[in-house]
């Protein structure tokens, strides 16, 4: 109790002292400053006020891949549920891109104070590319240049949004392309086109591409081919005569392999590095070798014994003829030049490619034994004695006497 007293008589004498400089007279707080966020809801929600504005929001969900989106809608004049289905019904099935990237969509509208709150769900399907990456088309023109940029890096799809109503063959202009250009291209495509929707415009379209190879073996198959044409050029590069030329490459192709007639999915690979070879394959690569060269070469696509066939016809030393490569190394093992009249198992448009006529032979030149005479020539008649009657008597002979009459025998 003594204590007690003794503690709050100290407590007045310091009051009373002037020691209240010593207790503080203020007190701060501090706390850390944070900016006020809004929901996250509010920040992802997209807003709408018509049936219109209701589908491009629905439509920016399926191209960002939104799976679950929010839309919010104020103001709204007319009946949100009965437009909220047919927007997403529109986008869903009848839009280009939800036609191609979705797979299903589910919505749900609910009320909310003075608001709609839409709730967007979206299944996507597997597509092969993004959506944001899908280059938009306005001609045949554009459409072709990028398949063809496609197949020259070999790609296994190719997808554009068509902005007109396009009737183009991709398989057939992805063949011709393909046979415009045998040292570039190692292997035909197995091509599948899909649209989205069928047809029509707009639409989506999406090309596959299916190659017996990864892109980079055609790579390599492609320089491995360019490789072996650039070569052929050293080989009879110290030879005048374009007879002499071919017979060299003809040489060229005999000494790599003994070749084998049979179809192959990279022919133009198969025939100079593997020795697989078709009438076409060879023909194309006989073509390269010419060009690389500097012999002036046509591929014939034609007919021989009823079946297709391709053979070339070749200028040379100023002179067009045939030359089936394929033929003469299976059969002949030499290079034979054939003219317009040895072709007679052969189909083609003649019209369509430079004559080749057998040469004239020179003038003054009697023909060879054995060989018909040229038209219009006769052969001169045999003078052998005694096989064409009697002899005629030269014009200084003395007459001769008839012959004495034999005496008539009695009685006659």
């Amino acid at each position: 109790m003594k204590r007690l007293l003794g503690a709050l008589l100290l407590a007045a004498c310091l009051l009373l002292s002037g020691c209240t400089q010593l207790l503080p007279t203020e007190y701060t707080q501090i706390t850390e400053h944070t900016e006020p966020q809004a929901a996250p809801e509010e920040l992802d929600a997209l807003t709408a006020d018509s049936e219109a504005s209701l589908r491009r929001a629905i439509r920016q969900l399926v191209q960002n891949g939104v799976e679950h989106g929010v839309i919010r809608v104020r103001e709204y004049a007319g009946d949100v549920e009965a437009d909220l289905a047919a927007a997403a019904y529109q986008v869903a099935r009848e839009d280009p891109l939800g036609v191609y990237a979705v797979d299903y969509m589910t919505h749900d509208c609910s009320l909310i104070v003075s608001f709609y709150e839409i709730h967007i769900d979206i299944t996507f399907r597997d597509f092969a590319t993004q959506l944001d990456e899908i280059p938009y088309v306005s001609s045949d023109a554009e459409a072709a240049r990028l398949m063809r940029e496609a197949m020259d890096n070999y790609a296994d799809h190719l997808t554009m949004y068509l902005t007109y109503d396009s009737s183009l063959d991709y398989a057939q202009l992805a063949g011709q392309y393909f046979e415009e250009n045998p040292r570039r291209l190692m292997a035909r495509p197995l091509l599948h086109a899909a649209g989205y929707p069928e047809s029509g415009a707009p639409r989506i379209v999406e090309l596959t591409f299916s190659y017996p190879a990864s892109a980079r073996e055609l790579r390599e198959m492609e320089q491995a081919v360019s490789d072996t044409i650039s070569a052929a050029s050293v080989y009879v590069r110290y030879r005048e005569s374009d007879l002499e030329k071919a017979k060299l490459l003809f040489s060229y192709l005999t000494e790599r392999f003994t070749y084998t007639e049979a179809e192959s999915d990279t022919p133009i690979y198969s025939l100079l590095c593997e020795g697989i070879a078709t009438s076409e394959s060879m023909a194309q690569v006989w073509q390269l070798l010419c060009d690389e060269t500097g012999l002036e070469c046509r591929t014939v696509t034609g007919m021989r014994a009823g079946a297709p066939y391709s053979w070339n016809i070749v200028l040379l030393d100023g002179e067009y003829v045939h030359l089936d490569v394929l033929r003469d190394v299976l059969e002949t093992g030499a290079l034979q030049p054939r003219y317009d009249g040895e072709m007679e198992e052969y189909y083609y448009d003649a019209a369509a490619y430079p004559a080749c006529p057998a040469p004239e032979p020179a003038a003054g030149l009697a023909p060879e034994d054995g060989e018909a005479p040229a038209d219009g020539e006769t052969e001169p008649p045999d003078e052998t004695p005694g096989e064409t009657g009697p002899e005629t008597p030269a014009p200084d002979a003395p007459p001769q006497e008839p012959p004495d009459e034999p005496p008539a025998e009695p009685g006659g």
